[in-house]
């Protein structure tokens, strides 16, 4: 029977996986859902949050949607008799544990919070959820790195970060700025992926560039992060697993450090 909290047995700090960008619209919730849907079939316990507050899409994208309105969201409610006793149940899909702020709205209802109380929510969503025994958590960050947002990780476990860009220079130059951030905390960067890096024809192969490539001195890998996948853009196709194997074998040491 899973106990209340992330019910984890050893008082090893839970390995946190958290994909970040410092630009929206670069495909960060797919890779964060592919990592941990990965993790899943590789035989790992894992959870995802979906911490992006103000657009929380991973549900959507995982199948699941709400329909009825929420009348209110009382985030103080949440920590009532101790840890884990929200009610907030993370969702089972296919293995993957999910928890969402979009399972406490409706599909296209908006939330407006402060950056402290999004910060709040997002310690509720990782402390407060029934997660069951998970190995390991992905955390879907929300555009931007902030320092009160890095405590929080950091206050939920040992925290590690995939940087997620597209071949872009502005994709490139608000992700360095997060990196500065991450690095003035020292949140250590277990390496980037470059997505939607190219278009593959279906039919002949032929590559398209769909980006005008950033200069190499302007990119976060001349920044030091090791670029440990470069993703094609598929229409209506998930990532490919042998694409993101990179990925997942800098995740694994991380969650067997």
């Amino acid at each position: 029977m899973d106990q209340p909290g992330h019910s984890r047995q050893s008082p090893t700090p839970l390995p946190i996986i958290a994909v970040a960008s410092g630009k929206g619209g670069v495909g960060k919730s797919s890779v964060a859902i592919a990592i941990g849907r990965e993790l899943t079939r590789n035989g790992r316990r894992a959870g995802l949050v979906d911490a992006d507050i103000a657009g929380p899409d991973v549900p959507r994208m995982l199948g699941l949607r709400r329909d009825v309105p929420a009348r209110t969201v009382t985030l103080a409610g949440w920590a009532r008799g101790g840890r884990g006793s929200s009610g907030l149940e993370a969702m089972d899909v296919g293995g993957l544990k999910v928890a969402s702020a979009g399972f406490l709205m409706a599909g296209d209802q908006g939330l407006a919070l402060g950056s402290d109380l999004g910060d709040l929510m997002l310690g509720r969503l990782i402390k407060e959820t029934n997660w069951g025994d998970i190995e390991a958590l992905i955390v879907d960050l929300p555009p931007g790195i902030s320092f009160t947002q890095q405590g929080v990780l950091s206050g939920a476990g040992r925290v590690a970060t995939i940087l997620v860009v597209t071949p872009a220079e502005v994709s490139h130059l608000d992700t360095a700025r997060a990196l500065s951030t991450l690095r003035e905390v020292r949140t250590p960067v277990l390496g980037g992926v470059e997505n939607m890096a190219y278009f593959e024809c279906p039919c002949c192969g032929e590559k398209s560039e769909l980006h005008t490539p950033a200069p190499e001195e302007r990119t976060i890998w001349a920044g030091g992060v090791e670029r440990l996948a470069r993703l094609p853009f598929r229409p209506h196709a998930a990532i490919d697993p042998a694409d993101l194997a990179p990925v997942l074998k800098a995740v694994a040491a991380h969650i067997a450090a």
